[in-house]
């Protein structure tokens, strides 16, 4: 059937609005087109049979008209079947309206000796090579009820209704169109079962269907010609929205050149390009995204396919999915990236410890030499009591500065024990500001403590608070010079408690914010600063324990701000149920 000229451009189109479920199976978008295209014709030629009727003065009336009625039944369900998809339902109706106008055709001309009788045969032949079983057991039912029937006429005695010619010509233009349609289909697929030894464009396409990486043929210039049914699979997109540009308008824009130069490269002879890139997917929502696909482009060989169209599509190509390998690769970079910093990391916190270790124990071991060797020198006792007060100090840096990366150790590997109470900060921060203050006082620092009215209290270790709010308020007197002020407020913050430390020091560079809290970090912005580096690593490391945040605001000039924000306290447990809960 489709083989007729006049039938091309129709068969195209309905190809393109069979249903979705059958697009994905080339084969069985074959058998619905055929369905669709034989129906359309059987129930749209009877009424071109109506202008002359009209002309001749034979205008149909009762049986006529009903059997023009009848006529659109075929329409209304081939047109129903591009909708829903449902081959089998679709036929049975098909086969069960023929037999009703076959059988009143027969009941008019002879009853059971009508020559009618024969075109009970076409609804099973057309089950046959639809190759559906419901179809065809539908088919012998509703004959042999049609066959009953008739017996029954014929024994009760036929009805006597005058047999109007626009029926006949409805039965007549609809039976025969049927037939030959029904012929045109047998001799396509017999010339299909000849030719399946041989290669052709038929062939190609449905291995095309059945493969799932997506298959794409092409023109010179790279528009598709064809595109098998993966497309939907890999990008939610049906074969027909990707012919022609539609393709190349969904390949990442960066990723065009690559694509247009393999099939350049495949329609020159080459050898088979591949390349990797990007196509734009739809997915449910309507959201775009891309996803990583292998393209091999190769040239289409004579003897693969129709030489005719191997001249109009020199190329095909296959699309694979290549997400997870991309999403493993990507993986394995970052993991790589992270071995890299972490290497990097030990080997300048090493750096830096064995320099912050080096620097007291020398102390240590120079002023103890001096004290215990007379023969060196022999220091008066004011200078004996001098070298002992720097050999401590030394000491108590070098404890310091063990406790500090014990503590930072034990927080990264998750040992720091924190024991929680309901508490409140204000006794917390007055105590390290008593601690700091000969300090600030000798450094002529002003050092002030704000809090807001009504400031909640919060669940956490007064031991690590103490811990944090003294790293805070010392690293802030250190670093404020002669006159400036350090400011310590406590309030409501965001829903939270918030512990701010304010100074009006020295600052740092807006790049070197990111960084504080890094062991051993201090900034390179052309401000001397003393310490280790390892405070506010501490700091950071003990205010996420409680579940809180550290917010650091600076710029070189105008001083920092530092701001622990802790979740309030909880609410105190009212229900029996709920007290139950939590001892559990």
């Amino acid at each position: 059937m489709l083989q007729i000229a006049g039938f091309q451009a129709l068969a195209e189109h309905v190809a393109q609005r069979v249903h979705p479920l059958a697009a994905h199976d080339p084969a069985l978008a074959l058998r619905h087109r055929d369905v669709i295209l034989t129906h359309l014709a059987v129930g749209a030629l009877p009424f071109a049979g109506l202008p002359a009727l009209l002309a001749f003065g034979a205008a149909p009336s009762g049986l006529g008209i009903a059997a023009f009625a009848w006529a659109t039944a075929p329409i209304v369900v081939a047109l129903g079947l591009s909708q829903t998809g449902a081959l089998d339902r679709a036929l049975a109706g098909l086969s069960f309206a023929f037999i009703v106008m076959v059988a009143v055709a027969a009941a008019l001309t002879g009853g059971l000796a009508s020559p009618a009788l024969a075109l009970f045969l076409l609804p099973v032949v057309e089950a046959g090579l639809t190759g559906s079983r419901p179809a065809l057991k539908s088919s012998v039912a509703a004959i042999l009820a049609a066959i009953g029937g008739l017996v029954w006429l014929t024994a009760t005695g036929l009805p006597a209704v005058a047999f109007e010619p626009a029926f006949a010509i409805v039965c007549g233009v609809a039976s025969s169109t049927y037939a030959v349609a029904l012929a045109l289909r047998a001799v396509a697929a017999s010339a299909a079962v000849e030719r399946a030894g041989q290669p052709s464009d038929e062939r190609f396409e449905l291995f095309a269907g059945s493969v799932g990486d997506l298959v794409t043929r092409h023109a010179g210039n790279g528009a598709a010609t064809f595109v098998s049914p993966a497309a939907f699979d890999l990008i939610g997109a049906w074969p027909r929205e990707l012919m022609g540009e539609g393709l190349f308008q969904r390949v990442h824009i960066a990723d065009r050149p690559a694509f247009l130069q393999a099939l350049a490269c495949a329609g020159d002879g080459q050898d088979t390009k591949v390349v990797e890139l990007r196509l734009r997917r739809d997915d449910a929502s309507g959201r775009p995204s891309f996803v990583w696909v292998e393209m091999a482009a190769r040239r289409v060989r004579a003897h693969e396919a129709d030489a005719v169209s191997t001249q109009a599509s020199p190329v095909v190509a296959m699309f694979r999915d290549v997400g997870a390998r991309k999403a493993n690769e990507e993986v394995l970079v970052a993991a790589r990236e992270e071995a890299e910093r972490a290497s990097l990391a030990k080997t300048r916190f090493l750096a830096h410890m064995s320099h912050e270790l080096r620097t007291p124990l020398n102390a240590i071991i120079g002023f103890s030499e001096a004290l215990s060797d007379d023969a060196l020198m022999r220091p008066t006792p004011e200078r004996r009591a001098e070298y002992a007060a720097l050999i401590r100090g030394s000491g108590e840096h070098l404890l310091e500065i063990v406790n500090s990366i014990l503590d930072t150790a034990r927080i990264e590997s998750g040992a720091f024990a924190v024991a929680t109470e309901r508490c409140a900060l204000r006794p917390i921060v007055e105590t390290c500001v008593s601690l700091v203050a000969l300090k600030a006082q000798a450094g002529g620092v002003r050092l002030t403590v704000d809090e807001a009215p009504g400031t909640p209290e919060v669940d956490a270790d007064p031991r690590a608070m103490t811990q944090i709010a003294l790293n805070l308020v010392a690293n802030a007197v250190k670093f404020t010079p002669r006159g400036g002020q350090v400011t310590v407020s406590l309030g409501s913050l965001r829903g939270g408690v918030s512990l701010s430390v304010r100074d009006t020091g020295c600052g740092i560079a807006p790049e070197n914010i990111a960084r504080l809290g890094e062991a051993f970090f201090r900034a390179e912005d052309g401000v001397v600063r003393e310490g280790t580096g390892l405070g506010l690593s501490v700091v950071r490391g003990l205010v996420a324990l409680h579940g809180g945040e550290l917010e650091v605001d600076s710029a070189l000039g105008r001083g920092t701000t530092v701001t622990v924000l802790l979740p309030p306290a909880k609410t105190v447990i009212n229900t029996i149920e709920e007290k139950a809960r939590r001892r559990a």
